[in-house]
């Protein structure tokens, strides 16, 4: 059975303060405790910002990547800003450890070696489905450019829109402490149906294109 892996680090980490690496370090932890409830993920977090996830199959890692960079974006302290570099690699897993860094496959070969090749981007899928690749890469880079471009209360809000799972503007209102109008207007700004589309697309074209 084919995995996604994910291989991920946290930009300019040296330069994050103490006391706001901390804060960044919890709101990670809850990203992927957040997904290993969600989709059954497994994690790994080391060298204090460096963190994999592996998923029992090849599904929910461009939506659970699109989160883990929301989820650090979202975070609010001393004006600085935070991010992570992620790369996604879908394909075969020979061993799984507890330590996902001891692990071995294609997918995790894909996903590191991706990562160390990302240039003027912050994520990226990696696969060795030529036809995907093509049709996924453009796609890739515009997400990434859009993501780049929102406000933090529209990445706050998009955040919630992705996790819920009825999609109910009401409720995210509430846990953003917002009016139910000025949610859903964060979230038509966020372009929050085109996030949508383009999972719903990546997913479709995943599991036509790329095969045991």
């Amino acid at each position: 059975m084919l995995k996604a892996v994910i291989t991920g680090d946290l930009i300019k980490s040296r330069k994050i303060a103490v006391e706001d690496f901390d804060v960044i370090r919890y709101r990670l932890e809850q990203v992927l405790i957040y997904l290993a409830e969600k989709y059954g993920a497994k994690y790994d977090v080391y060298r204090g910002d460096s963190f994999q996830v592996i998923f029992p199959d090849m599904n929910y890692s461009i939506k659970s990547a699109l989160l883990i960079r929301l989820a650090l974006k979202s975070v609010d302290t001393s004006g600085q800003k935070f991010d992570a570099r992620i790369g996604i690699g879908i394909g075969a897993v020979d061993v799984q450890r507890t330590k996902l860094r001891s692990s071995t496959g294609e997918a995790f070969n894909l996903s590191g070696i991706g990562l160390d090749k990302l240039k003027g981007q912050n994520i990226g899928v990696f696969t060795n489905s030529e036809e995907f690749q093509t049709r996924i890469d453009l796609l890739i880079k515009f997400v990434d450019a859009k993501i780049d471009n929102l406000t933090q209360v529209q990445i706050q809000a998009l955040y919630e829109y992705l996790v819920d799972d009825n999609n109910n503007h009401e409720e995210i209102a509430k846990r953003l402490k917002k009016t139910r109008v000025n949610t859903t207007k964060l979230l038509n700004m966020a372009n929050y149906q085109l996030f949508s589309e383009f999972i719903d697309l990546f997913e479709s074209l995943k599991s036509e294109l790329i095969h045991e």
